[in-house]
């Protein structure tokens, strides 16, 4: 085996033994994020707004797409907090109102404002791109053929399976892309924020 050959090898397993590493990490860096946030809460008397998914969830492979039909899966997702909503084929008052608080969620983080994504998941992604482009500049819509956004609802109905049902909940995913909070409809933007501005504060990832 030539010397390319041997550090192209080396490469390979190095980034199969690192993957693996990421594997078996996910769960304990979820861990601790849930234990950091609540301990975090407690001591300094605060109350936690949004309901969290405990253990949170790492999310595994799937396959959207944008809409100028580029892949979009877990790697784009992780690297930093991503609010995540899912709509149906129409976005309706109190969707465009869900969005907008999103907007403006992500806006009030100030200089923490690029650790964050937005997030929509929706079957009419490619004309939903160009009538909310205006209205939720910066906003990712992604989507595809039923059975791929199946593939990333079901692992979000699974993770929250223990919990009340949440119709219109924007989710919360951490920056190693694991699911661990949700936001009902009903709550507040400035409680969003409130939390969302806490993680970002007592974390370093993202």
């Amino acid at each position: 085996m030539n010397e390319l050959a041997e550090k192209s090898a080396r490469k390979l397993s190095r980034a199969k033994l690192l993957g693996l590493m990421g594997l078996y990490a996910a769960p304990l860096i979820a861990a601790w994020l849930w234990f950091a946030y609540v301990s975090s809460n407690e001591g300094a008397g605060v109350s936690v707004n949004g309901e969290l998914i405990h253990p949170a969830v790492p999310l595994e492979s799937f396959g959207l797409r944008t809409a100028e039909q580029a892949v979009w899966g877990l790697d784009d997702i992780r690297g930093k907090w991503s609010m995540v909503y899912f709509s149906n084929a129409e976005c309706g008052d109190a969707c465009e109102t869900v969005l907008y608080n999103m907007r403006q969620i992500r806006l009030s983080t100030g200089r923490r404002m690029e650790r964050v994504q937005r997030v929509l998941v929706t079957p009419e992604w490619e004309q939903m791109q160009e009538r909310l482009e205006s209205a939720s500049e910066g906003l990712v819509v992604v989507g595809g053929d039923s059975s791929k956004i199946t593939v990333l609802q079901s692992q979000f109905d699974a993770a929250q399976r223990k919990m009340s049902a949440c119709d219109g909940c924007v989710y919360l995913v951490d920056p190693y892309g694991n699911l661990m909070m949700r936001f009902p409809p009903e709550l507040p933007p400035a409680k969003v924020l409130k939390d969302l501005k806490h993680l970002l504060k007592i974390s370093r990832i993202g």
